[in-house]
C-alpha cells in the first residue's frame, strides 16, 4: 500500500509543479486586448507577468488581475513558456525583435495584430530556432470583455505543445478557430476589415460633409437604419489611430479601395443618368455573387427582433424588478423599472434613481439575478414544519415551492414523521429553506402561505 501512495503522490505533486509552473508573459499586458489575454492565461492556470514601460498602469493592472508586473520586457519574457505581443500595430515588429532572441527553447511566441504577414516574418527572423511561433488575429475589439464566443483566425508557423495547448484553451472557451496562411488572412482582412471600416468612416464622414442632423434622422428611420448608424457610430467611436494602422499597414488594401471607389463611381454615373435598367443589372449582378442573400435576411430579422423583443420586455416591467448589466462595464443595477423611454430606462436603485440608456444594457435572467442578490444580500436557513395528509408528496411539494417563489435558494425535506400522536392519515415533514435575506420576514410569510393554500398546517 505505500509503494502505491507514494506513486499516487509522486503523480500529483508532478501535476502540481506542471501547473504552478506555467509561466506566462504579456507584453503590453495593461492595454485593452492584453489585458484579456492576461486575465485568460492567468484563469487558465498559469503564472502571469504583464510589461511595459508604463509602471504606473502596469502596476494598477497587476493588482486588478492578480499577476506580476515587470517593466522590463526581457526579463518579463525571458523565462516564460508562452509570450503574447499585445502592443500597437506600429510597435509589434520592434517589440518583437527586442524580445525574440531573450526567448528560451521551447517556449511559444504570439502576437494579436490584425495583419499577419510582416509580424509573422519578424518572429520567424528573431526567433532561436526551437521557438514555436503562432500568428494569432482576436476578431474583436477591446471593448469585449472575454474570449468567450469570439472569433480566432490563427497562422500557425512553428508549431508544439505550448501552441496546441493555447488552441485547446481556445476550444474549451468555445472560441470560434479558424487557421490559415498569414497571406491569405492579410488578403481577406482587406475587405473585412479594410473595406468595412473604409466605408464606414467614408460614410460619416459624408454625414458631416452634409451637415446632416443624425439625431433627428432616427425620428424617421427604420431598422435597419438604425443598426447602420450604430455600427458607423461603433467604429468612429473608437481608437482612430488603431484603424489608421488597419488601413495602411496591410499591403492588401489599396487594390480593395480601388475597387470599391470604382464600383461606386459607376453607380452614381448609372443614378446620374435615370439608367433604371443598368441599375437592375448592376444590383442583380452584386445579389448574385453574395454569399447567401436568405441567410443575411435572416440574420438581420433575428437581430432587429431581438432588439424589439428586448424593449418590449423592459416597457412591460414597469413597476417590476429587474437585474440589468451594462454591456461594456459589466456594473450591475438592480432595482425596480419606474419608466421607459425610446432611449432610456429610469430605475429605481437603492433608494435612488438611475438613467440608463438602452443601447448599453441587457436584461439578466432570473437564475443570473438570484446568483446577484445571493453574493449581495447573503442567504438565511429557515425550518418550516407542516403538518400534511399523508399521501401527499413531499418531494414534489419541494419543487412546487422552489418555482412559487424566486427569493427561495434551496428546499430539502429534513425530516418525515408519521407516528400516533398525529391525527390520522396526517404527517409531519420538516422542509429545511434557504432564503435569500433581502427580506427575509416577508419571504417567511409567503412561505407560511405557500403551505395554507395547500391545506398544510405549520406546528
Amino acid at each position: 500500500m505505500k509503494v502505491v501512495y507514494r506513486r499516487y503522490y509522486t503523480i500529483i505533486s508532478t501535476l502540481f509543479t506542471m501547473a504552478r509552473d506555467k509561466t506566462a508573459a504579456v507584453v503590453g499586458g495593461y492595454g485593452g486586448m492584453g489585458k484579456i489575454f492576461a486575465a485568460l492565461l492567468a484563469q487558465e492556470g498559469f503564472n502571469v507577468t504583464i510589461s511595459g514601460p508604463s509602471e504606473t498602469k502596469g502596476g494598477k493592472v497587476a493588482g486588478e488581475l492578480e499577476v506580476t508586473y515587470e517593466r522590463d520586457n526581457i526579463n518579463a519574457v525571458s523565462h516564460a513558456d508562452v509570450t503574447i505581443i499585445s502592443v500597437p500595430i506600429d510597435k509589434t515588429v520592434s517589440v518583437i525583435a527586442e524580445v525574440g532572441p531573450a526567448l528560451k527553447k521551447g517556449s511559444l511566441l504570439m502576437d494579436v495584430t490584425s495583419i499577419k504577414q510582416l509580424p509573422c516574418k519578424t518572429m520567424e527572423e528573431h526567433c532561436p530556432k526551437g521557438v514555436e511561433i503562432l500568428g494569432t488575429h482576436p476578431i474583436f475589439g477591446p471593448r469585449v470583455n472575454k474570449v468567450d464566443g469570439q472569433v480566432f483566425v490563427l497562422t500557425p508557423i512553428r508549431e508544439g505543445k505550448w501552441s496546441r495547448l493555447f488552441i485547446d484553451i481556445l476550444k474549451k472557451h468555445k472560441v470560434r478557430v479558424h487557421a490559415t496562411s498569414p497571406e491569405t488572412h492579410d488578403e481577406v482582412m482587406a475587405v473585412v476589415q479594410g473595406l468595412t471600416h473604409f466605408t464606414y468612416i467614408s460614410l460619416a464622414k459624408t454625414l458631416h460633409e452634409l451637415s446632416f442632423d443624425i439625431k433627428d434622422s432616427r425620428n424617421y428611420s427604420s431598422p435597419v437604419y438604425e443598426m447602420m448608424l450604430d455600427m458607423v457610430g461603433r467604429i468612429i467611436g473608437q481608437d482612430p489611430h488603431l484603424y489608421a494602422e488597419i488601413q495602411m499597414r496591410n499591403p492588401k488594401i489599396p487594390r480593395v479601395h480601388k475597387a470599391f471607389l470604382k464600383a461606386s463611381k459607376t453607380l452614381s454615373e448609372i443614378v446620374g443618368k435615370g439608367d433604371e435598367k443598368a441599375f437592375v443589372s448592376f444590383m442583380v449582378e452584386a445579389a448574385k455573387h453574395f454569399d447567401d442573400v436568405e441567410r443575411a435576411m435572416g440574420r438581420s430579422d433575428k437581430a432587429i427582433e431581438s432588439l424589439v423583443a428586448e424593449l418590449k420586455l423592459i416597457k412591460g416591467s414597469v413597476g417590476r424588478e429587474l437585474l440589468l448589466e451594462h454591456i461594456y462595464s459589466g456594473k450591475k443595477h438592480l432595482g425596480v423599472v419606474e419608466d421607459v423611454s425610446p432611449d432610456e430606462v429610469l430605475l429605481l436603485e437603492g433608494g435612488g434613481k438611475k438613467n440608463l440608456k438602452l443601447s448599453n444594457i441587457r436584461v439578466l435572467g432570473g437564475g443570473e439575478k438570484k446568483s446577484f442578490k445571493i453574493e449581495k444580500f447573503g442567504a438565511v436557513a429557515r425550518d418550516f414544519s407542516i403538518l400534511i395528509d399523508s399521501p401527499a408528496d413531499e418531494d414534489f411539494i419541494s419543487k412546487l415551492l422552489m418555482q412559487y417563489d424566486d427569493r427561495i435558494i434551496s428546499v430539502n425535506v429534513k425530516d418525515v414523521y408519521e407516528g400516533k400522536q398525529l391525527p390520522e392519515g396526517k404527517k409531519s415533514v420538516c422542509f429545511g429553506i434557504e432564503i435569500i435575506n433581502e427580506d427575509a420576514k416577508d419571504a417567511d410569510a409567503g412561505v407560511s402561505d405557500f403551505f395554507e393554500k395547500l391545506g398544510g398546517v405549520r406546528r
